[in-house]
């Protein structure tokens, strides 16, 4: 099995070529609307928590966001050279699902320190019903080890736009940027059980409300 490297390689170059067509696609096959990029901030580091409903969804984020948004991404799609090549030049590195990654964790730090955005689907993985699932508390640990604030954000409608297993189709999908905040509560805390629960809560509230800002702009 091909070792997979876990350097980080973003290129604003290709950030700004593949921006151009997902420019095209955000227009034209899936109409994307943005709500709240003032809460993405222009420069300095944060880390983006969203939900997870389709492979599309890193570049809707990214597109709403703005700037580039590294990723933490499964392994296997960095066995893909192709696939591989592009997202490395998106930012995105690899991590092992099935096991404690302390490479992926150091790259997530190197990325945070050096003032870049941190992107991560705390569910683990894609929905199929469409609803939150349960999330992990990777983000929450980064967040507070760091002391870097999150930016909840939600994605609706992509599972239509491109379904697990599916082709792609039309449909208008939307991002949503909450505010940002920060767990504080988390700092200097040896005994964090009890307090990661409600820091999942919080994380977990904010993308639910704005879920339900998508949900209202489709019935609109």
């Amino acid at each position: 099995m091909k070792k997979v490297s876990y350097e980080w390689q973003p290129s604003r170059v290709w950030y700004y070529v593949l921006r151009v067509f997902f420019w095209v696609l955000f227009h034209t096959l899936w109409p994307l609307r943005v709500v709240g990029r003032e809460n993405v901030p222009r420069k300095g580091a944060a880390i983006i928590v969203s939900n997870h409903l389709s492979m599309i969804d890193p570049f809707a984020v990214g597109f709403g966001a703005g700037r580039i948004v590294n990723y933490m991404a499964k392994e296997e799609l960095f066995r893909n050279p192709f696939v591989g090549f592009i997202i490395r030049r998106l930012g995105a590195f690899p991590v092992d699902r099935s096991r404690r990654d302390p490479a992926s964790i150091r790259t997530a730090l190197t990325v945070l320190k050096s003032g870049e955005l941190l992107g991560m689907f705390p569910e683990g993985t894609r929905s199929t019903t469409g609803e939150l699932q349960e999330l992990r508390a990777g983000a929450a640990r980064l967040a507070a080890r760091t002391r870097t604030p999150i930016i909840p954000a939600a994605v609706y409608n992509t599972h239509r736009a491109l379904p697990k297993g599916g082709f792609p189709r039309p449909a208008r999908i939307c991002v949503a940027f909450g505010r940002p905040f920060e767990l504080a509560e988390l700092y200097d805390r040896n005994d964090k059980g009890v307090v990661m629960e409600r820091a999942l809560d919080t994380i977990r509230e904010n993308i639910e409300e704005l879920l339900q800002t998508g949900a209202t702009m489709e019935q609109a």
